[in-house]
């Protein structure tokens, strides 16, 4: 039960309770933050009548100007109030407060702030723990000019810890609700969609590059992604590192690196994404050609079945790959193919072991085109004879094997703040790469499944099914087969298809492909503040 008292005054003090995939954060303090005590009219709950006294409020924003429609967090603090507990009991609470703008803009916003327990004792105020939330400036605010915030009610909804009914205590003020308790600049916007622009001339794989552009968020971190022609299936993996910058103004510089491997020749779209705005420019990747005719020399002209001869090659398509098999008179490929793969400079060096009596050539291809292969004779021998007692041993090289690596470990999304609104985050998949050097005709599936995102208290979850992906598969240079990426959607218990591969009756299949998603983590409107983590479990077979 409650009953009214006069409260003592209560200090301001800055915190912020966020739901994050990083955990809590602190706000900044803002530079007009100050106290204000308005006297309030508190509607008890369950019929037991109204009470009226001061009420101690702080609110400290986390930026000093704001640009139209951008975000503000607030951080709330309470003083005591004029309802007093009649009993000791333990009580779940949920605060919240709503401002009244005035100036650059009108209307009002609410701060909700997170769910805690407290201990409410005989004449004394419930202790609200400081809270923060965040809210957005209207569209339509003046730039140039100034916003003040005044305070129009606060809300308590309480519920015994040992369970029952949520019950609001509702605060409304009564008198010197015109002191301002928070003020903040209005920036001029970046108005318009965001432009972003990409070098005219081709790039290769693994080169550096420059990007511009204007009328992003200001000061958003940027994210970079490479995309196909149409703009679909993009992928943050197939870049290695970034310099990529957006200043207050909104304007973006720096450079970015493309993957050495895995991005053919073409044309694509670059999506830089910064804040709330994101643009795309297209892009030309074009690997560097050869020096001259391809080349491939072997270290023995021939050798008998079971000898294992040193490949090397000059003047292929670089950081690509290429495949090494043995080739009959007849031109048929014997029973093991191999993948090599190719330097900067286009060269590369394998070893290579015959196991089939009807070789006549070694063959190194890109692709399957048979313009971009070349062969070199290889004159099988007769396998030694028996020592005196003794019987030859023959023994040809096993095929290869199916093989997965990952570029790096641990998906990071960020940060989100509850504002009662579902959030939609953004990170990239570490790149996957899957080899294939069988040397057969069979096909493979790489699938995901992921586990609820679980608090550190062990307790509180978000859905496994709130992640999803978008796959982006792609056929390194010299593959045999083609790579189909998965659907995207949601993940969870279920596996997912990232990337696949189908077998073949016609051929064999192989070679090397990376697997890359965009992932998107799509946040409740309302949970309980902490930091959280699950389990992406990928699987090859």
């Amino acid at each position: 039960m409650l009953r009214s008292m006069v409260p003592r005054r209560a200090g301001a003090v800055a915190a912020a309770g966020a739901l994050t995939a990083a955990g809590l954060l602190a706000a900044a303090p803002g530079a007009d933050a100050g106290t204000v005590t308005p006297v309030v009219e508190c509607v008890l709950p369950a019929g037991q009548g109204t009470v009226t006294g001061p009420q101690d409020v702080a609110v400290v924003l986390d930026k000093s100007a704001v640009a139209p429609g951008g975000s503000l967090k607030g951080s709330v603090t309470l003083g005591p109030g004029p309802a007093v507990g009649t009993a000791g009991l333990s009580v779940r609470v949920t605060p919240s407060i709503t401002l009244a703008m005035r100036g650059a803009a009108t209307g009002e916003v609410t701060v909700i702030g997170e769910e805690s327990t407290v201990q409410v004792e005989p004449g004394q105020a419930p202790p609200i723990p400081p809270f923060a939330g965040n809210f957005t400036v209207p569209a339509a605010a003046a730039a140039g000019g100034g916003i003040e915030f005044t305070v129009v009610k606060v809300v308590t909804d309480a519920q015994p810890a040992s369970g029952g009914p949520r019950l609001p205590t509702v605060c409304t003020v009564k008198s010197g609700g015109d002191a301002a308790v928070a003020k903040v600049g209005v920036e001029s916007p970046a108005s318009g969609p965001a432009t972003l622009a990409a070098p005219a001339d081709a790039v290769r794989p693994g080169g550096t590059f420059t990007l511009t552009g204007a009328k992003f968020t200001p000061s958003a971190a940027p994210q970079i992604s490479l995309c196909d022609a149409a703009g679909a299936n993009c992928g943050a993996g197939r870049f290695t590192a970034n310099t990529l910058a957006i200043d207050g103004q909104g304007n973006l510089s720096g450079s970015a690196t493309l993957a050495a491997a895995g991005v053919p020749d073409g044309t694509y779209k670059v999506k830089v994404a910064g804040g709330e705005k994101q643009a795309q420019a297209s892009l030309k990747v074009k690997a560097p050609a050869p020096a001259g005719p391809r080349t491939v020399e072997l270290d023995r002209p021939g050798g008998p079945v079971g000898t294992t001869v040193a490949v090397t090659g000059r003047n292929w398509t670089p950081n690509g790959s290429v495949t090494v098999v043995q080739t009959g008179a007849d031109g048929r490929d014997g029973p093991h193919t191999i993948l090599a793969a190719t330097d900067a400079a286009g060269s590369f060096a394998t070893p290579y072991t015959v196991t089939d009596p009807a070789t006549a050539k070694i063959r190194v291809r890109e692709g399957i085109s048979d313009s971009a292969a070349v062969s070199v004779p290889f004159a099988l021998a007769a396998a030694p004879g028996p020592a005196p007692g003794g019987e030859a041993a023959i023994v040809p090289a096993a095929p290869g094997t199916l093989s997965m690596s990952q570029a790096g470990s641990g998906i990071g999304f960020g940060t989100a703040t509850l504002d009662g609104e579902e959030q939609s985050l953004k990170a990239a998949l570490n790149r996957i790469t899957v080899v294939d050097t069988r040397g057969g005709s069979l096909g493979w599936s790489l699938t995901g499944t992921m586990t609820d995102l679980a608090a550190e208290n062990g307790r509180d979850k978000i859905a496994a099914g709130s992640i999803g992906w978008a796959p982006a598969c792609v056929a390194a240079a010299g593959s045999l087969s083609a790579v189909s990426p998965g659907a995207a959607g949601p993940l969870g218990s279920t596996p997912a298809t990232l990337c696949s591969q189908a077998g073949s009756a016609a051929g064999p299949t192989g070679g090397q492909f990376a697997a890359d998603a965009e992932l998107t983590l799509t946040t409740p409107r309302f949970a309980a503040a902490g930091a959280y983590a699950g389990t992406l479990t990928l699987t090859l077979a």
